[in-house]
């Protein structure tokens, strides 16, 4: 009788490994979108806001600026692992939305102030940038102390 079915290389494919670890630049990417997704989550609150908002090109400019590099800056952390970033749990939830909006609302303000005030699209840029990195650096001691200083922090994990 004859065998039904596919070839050996076919075979040996279903057979391995499903997912593989990612590497190099793959996973570089993968954790930057997903820094994004975490800062367009949790700062939706002053997005939202920022629709409504005065000096409407350079706060909306700096605001882009500023979640742009809070995302590039988280995901090249987890990527380089250079600093524990926090996992999310239901502890830090409630902390993320408040400090990524704030974050945001941060640097757009004063990258909009600084556009508005010296005239510079270059300097916005720059203020809004350092800022937001800036913030990406102080949130995992932001943690680690509320950590020390709520032991009923803890619930959620």
């Amino acid at each position: 009788m004859r065998r039904r079915g596919t070839d050996g290389s076919t075979e040996r494919r279903k057979a391995g490994p499903r997912a593989t670890r990612k590497e190099g630049s793959e996973r570089w990417i993968e954790t930057v979108f997903f820094g994004l997704a975490e800062v367009v989550t949790f700062g939706f609150p002053t997005l939202l806001a920022l629709l409504d908002a005065p000096f409407n090109a350079e706060l909306k400019f700096a605001a882009l600026v500023a979640v742009t590099t809070l995302s590039l800056a988280i995901g090249t952390a987890r990527w380089s692992e250079s600093f524990d970033w926090p996992p999310l749990s239901y502890g830090t939830a409630l902390v993320r939305i408040v400090y990524h909006s704030l974050a945001i609302a941060f640097a757009a303000v004063g990258g909009a102030a600084m556009d508005v005030i010296a005239g510079s699209t270059l300097g916005s840029f720059a203020v809004a940038a350092l800022l937001s990195i800036g913030a990406v650096r102080l949130f995992p001691r932001l943690i680690a102390a509320l950590d020390r200083l709520l032991p009923w922090w803890q619930w959620g994990q």
